[in-house]
């Protein structure tokens, strides 16, 4: 395994919070999947934060430039373990290993990419 790419994310809760209440906000940055994911939770604005701070670890981490937001997508696999999809053809033969946590009051995020 060639790690190509480390990016770190921390953010507060209610900054997410903040911007989650603007109209139309969270479609500029999430997916259908991952707003209907998180506003089913009881800590909404906690997923919603440490979803921000993975798309920002993984924006970080890539080796290349000019990725949106909405291209990143971040999922649970059925263990409940995070995952994480770029789709952009540059992504092409690489993955990605994420780490997520959150509190009431922060999010952060992990991101290592790699090529075997």
């Amino acid at each position: 395994m060639e790690i190509v790419g480390l990016g770190t994310d921390l953010i507060e809760v209610e900054r997410i919070k903040a911007f989650a209440e603007k109209p139309g906000a969270l479609e500029r940055i999430f997916s259908e999947e991952e707003i209907a994911y998180c506003l089913a939770r009881k800590n909404r604005y906690q997923h919603l934060a440490v979803r921000f701070a993975a798309k920002e670890a993984v924006y970080k981490a890539l080796p290349f430039d000019g990725v949106a937001f909405k291209s990143i997508s971040v999922t649970n696999l059925e263990s409940g373990r995070p995952a994480v999809h770029v789709n952009d053809r540059r992504f092409d033969g690489l993955d990605i290993l994420i780490s997520l946590s959150h509190t009431e009051h922060y999010a952060t995020a992990t991101a290592v990419v790699y090529r075997d």
